[in-house]
């Protein structure tokens, strides 16, 4: 039996009618045949894209042909109706001409519309089929290296999600404190595994668990949130994740510029941000414009803190679309401590917050920080931040500068105020523009147009880059040789300056060799000068999708 219908043409006599009546079961083989299609496509473990689009042909050329057989029978109706009245007048020819057409077995108008109607409904229910096909399917991709596990529907997908980085590092040290000693060595920086995908539509998640860190921190959740996105462009999300504070803090740790953030950045993300911090956060974004509103708490698995701390955090930005690879954006964010974590048992807990930031390098398993406040007894804390960022084509800039201010406990003593900015810039050897992430309001990595190979002679991406920042924690710190003034704080001043060559192989796997110099001033209590230089060379291996 043939899958393809007969040649349809309207004409207006019962030897037609019959012809018709061919045709109609050449419609019908149509639909049996596609329903044989979907049946055994239905036995097969993994439908086909192509399959769908076959029988939806089929059905469309169907429905084409079932529109010409119902203009058909309105002629057909017409003209039995003119030919009755004729035959009234004539006395009776129609009564034969309706014997006729019994006689010679072409059906009747009553018949065709029902075979008609019969077909409608096989049309009906072969799209249910093919719509409940398209649901069903489970299409898998490897974008960038990436497992992905998606229904046709798009309703529902799981993606697997990995973020490894081998840091080494070797430390040239200089000038520096007595007992002071940075360790040279390597270490996992980050090793995040996890997943993420969408649910029923509107819903998406992510869950990775982070298995690096230096000696100091251990295995814990980086980012473990539940997003509902039914009302975009404005998504609610709930859970532990990287706060959306500026434009460095929101850059993903697998699209840093460098191994690590700017130390005023740095600071500010660890008040009430930084990966694993839980709160929730409402915010909304399009091709220009990204504004979040977050409420935080504690980090995963903090521990000494009785009563855990209340943060708001506020972040907008905006971008200015200049060309299709020429991008200036602007962008604000605050941050309010509403209160300090609370330390000690009781009514009156000690409530304390302390600033202090290392080079802009974790290798070293050791925490040692060069510049430290030490602890305040604090009520609120308040930060806020300017950024500027953009690109022209394969040139990339940005700059940003930050405040922190701290109210204290004690109204005798001035409240303390700090301050901090940074400036770095890029410039991609191979031509390609680093890409602009709505969807974080930041900047992303380069996308290799030759991705390395020795067969097609391809050399991946090349970055220059370069960084300075300055981090300065002094309030009212008095004179060299001169003890601490009653309200000052020593915490010191430290500027850094970086230098780094990127390499981009393709899309998921990624080199940074980066050397820094890092010179920081600081006095003691009695004023003795406790600061010192550094020097680091660090080289970090990536895998990410």
């Amino acid at each position: 039996m043939s899958c393809e219908p007969e040649g349809s043409g309207a004409v207006l006599n019962t030897r037609t009618i019959g012809l018709r009546a061919s045709a109609l079961a050449g419609a019908a083989a149509i639909v049996l045949c596609a329903g044989s299609a979907m049946a055994q496509d239905g036995t097969a473990k993994h439908r086909h894209k192509h399959a769908n689009e076959d029988v939806s042909a089929r059905l469309a050329r169907l429905e084409q042909l079932i529109a010409a057989q119902q203009e058909e029978i309105h002629r057909l109706r017409a003209q039995v109706g003119g030919n009755a009245q004729v035959a009234a007048q004539s006395g009776g020819a129609t009564t034969g001409g309706e014997a006729q057409s019994s006689e010679t077995g072409a059906p009747n108008l009553q018949e065709l519309e029902a075979e008609v109607q019969d077909l409608k409904r096989a049309q009906s229910a072969q799209y249910a089929d093919i719509q409940e096909q398209r649901h069903s399917d489970v299409q898998v991709s490897f974008k960038n290296g990436r497992p992905t596990l998606k229904t046709a529907g798009g309703d529902f997908s799981l993606a697997a999600r990995a973020l490894v980085q081998y840091d080494s590092a070797y430390y040239a040290q200089g000038h520096l404190p007595a007992g002071t000693d940075f360790s040279s060595g390597s270490d996992f920086r980050r090793a995040r595994l996890g997943f993420s995908g969408t649910l029923y539509k509107d819903w998406t998640y992510e869950f990775l668990y982070d298995l690096g860190g230096s000696g100091v921190e251990g295995s814990t959740i980086a980012s473990a949130y539940l997003q509902y996105d039914g009302i975009a462009p404005v998504h609610l999300r709930i859970g532990a994740y990287p706060t959306p504070e500026s434009f460095e803090d929101s850059t993903s740790a697998a699209d840093l510029l460098f191994l690590e953030r700017a130390q005023p950045v740095d600071l500010e993300r660890s008040i009430a941000g930084s990966d694993g911090r839980q709160g929730a956060t409402i915010f909304s974004y399009d091709d220009n414009y990204f504004a979040a509103l977050s409420y935080t708490g504690g980090l995963v698995g903090e521990s000494g803190a009785f009563d855990e701390e209340q943060n708001l955090v506020g972040r907008a930005a905006y971008r200015f679309i200049l060309d299709d690879n020429v991008n200036f954006a602007v962008g604000a964010d605050s941050t309010y401590v509403v209160r300090p974590a609370d330390l000690t048992a009781g009514h009156e807990g000690l409530e304390q917050i302390r600033f202090r930031e290392r080079p802009e390098l974790n290798v070293d398993d050791q925490s040692i920080r060069l510049i430290d406040t030490g602890t305040i007894n604090a009520n609120h804390v308040w930060t806020w931040g300017l950024e500027a960022t953009g690109n022209w084509h394969s040139l990339y800039g940005q700059g940003g500068y930050f405040h922190y201010d701290v109210d204290r406990r004690d109204s005798t003593l001035s409240n303390p105020n700090f301050d901090g900015w940074y400036m770095q810039a890029s410039w991609v050897l191979t031509g390609e523009a680093k890409p602009y992430r709505s969807e974080r309001g930041a900047y992303g990595s380069p996308s290799p147009t030759d991705e390395f190979s020795f067969d097609k002679f391809g050399w991946g991406a090349w970055e220059l880059a370069g960084r300075y920042s300055v981090l300065d924690l002094d309030f009212d710190a008095g004179l060299p040789g001169m003890p601490t003034p009653l309200d000052g704080i020593r915490g010191g001043e430290q500027r850094i300056w970086t230098a780094g060559v990127n390499w981009y192989p393709n899309n998921a796997i990624r080199f940074l060799l980066d050397y820094q110099h890092t010179d920081a001033s600081r006095l003691n209590s009695t004023g003795k000068d406790i600061g010192g230089r550094l020097d680091a060379l660090s080289l970090r291996a990536q895998v990410s999708f």
